[in-house]
């Protein structure tokens, strides 16, 4: 009885050790292919980022730099590398719902079902939300009009102190934090977010939706967060 008791416990435990590994092998593996995933959406949109900040720049931003007399000046548009928010250090649930960079993963999930972004399709949302899990190096090359020339920045060299951010960029509209493009599969659709900070009070936030058209991307519509 005794011997038959114990064989039963051996078994037992054996039984658990095998659950247990399977279960760890199991989560090892999914999270592996999590990061394949990842990483091949990443690469998928890094080569399409340039020409989708290109155009945003240029249309929504660069479109009449020729009234800001701005003659003789190159216009810098300073971008932040490593997209994050920097206002939400202490801002609690408020700017958790404001800044996108500023969501728990939960909550990017349910705003992407949101009426605005229905104007896109599900793959572009699952697209942006994936390239966001993360808050990773941003940097390409952008084709700005003439008189404009884009700066990639570390948080760290914004300085603390408006007079050493325009002491370095003396030419700058502020600066921009832009997070990583969602794409469709066929590369036609894009969304991302963008926070500008222009000194002060200055600033605000939006989801930008752009489409391609005859080869190039245009801003289609974009919906307000926060503005200041």
């Amino acid at each position: 009885m005794a011997f038959r008791d114990a064989l039963w416990s051996d078994m037992s435990r054996n039984r658990f050790k095998r659950i247990a590994l399977y279960t760890t092998a199991g989560i090892g593996l999914l999270l592996v292919l999590i990061g394949l995933l990842f990483a091949v959406e990443q690469r998928r949109s890094q080569a399409e980022t340039g020409a989708v900040l290109s155009a945003l720049f240029s249309q929504g931003v660069l479109h009449d730099m020729d009234k800001w007399g701005a003659a003789g000046r190159t216009i810098e548009i300073v971008i932040q590398r490593n997209p994050d928010c920097r206002l939400c250090e202490g801002g609690g649930s408020e700017f958790d719902r404001r800044f996108w960079f500023g969501r728990s993963l939960k909550s990017r999930v349910s705003l992407l079902s949101d009426a605005w972004f229905a104007q896109s399709s599900r793959i572009t949302r699952a697209s942006f939300f994936l390239n966001s899990v993360f808050s990773t190096d941003i940097s390409t090359d952008l084709r700005l009009p003439s008189g404009a020339r884009a700066v990639f920045v570390k948080p760290s060299d914004l300085g603390t102190k408006t007079s050493d951010f325009e002491a370095r960029f003396p030419n700058n509209l502020g600066y921009f934090v832009v997070s990583h493009v969602g794409l469709n599969l066929n590369k036609t659709e894009a969304i991302l977010y963008v926070d500008l900070f222009c000194g002060g009070l200055c600033g605000g936030g939006s989801y930008v939706l752009m489409r391609k058209v005859n080869g190039m991307w245009q801003v289609v519509d974009h919906h307000d967060t926060w503005v200041s």
